[in-house]
């Protein structure tokens, strides 16, 4: 028999925040991957400077909003779970 709730299965969403976790160290990790890739270039010049300028200013910023956004989203996720629990179980 499926036990009775209404609105959400909070296992489900449970495993849904696990995985806006995971992702959003993913992200960290892709951030932290391509930091090392780029400084461990031999690329010089006003490209390079650009290109840098960008990836500091512009792109890492919003890649880690991302991540925020996600571990945001995994915290709701979690207390709307255990809000279910306490109102159902």
């Amino acid at each position: 028999m499926v036990p009775h709730f209404l609105g959400q299965n909070p296992d489900e969403v449970e495993a849904l925040a696990s995985g806006f976790e995971e992702k959003a160290t993913t992200i960290e990790q892709l951030i932290a991957s391509l930091d090392g890739a780029f400084d461990s270039t031999t690329w010089v010049g006003s490209d390079r400077t650009k290109f840098q300028g960008s990836w500091v200013a512009q792109i890492t910023p919003e890649l880690k909003a991302v991540a925020s956004s996600l571990k945001d989203a995994a915290h709701l996720a979690r207390e709307n779970a255990r809000e279910q629990r306490e109102n159902t179980f």
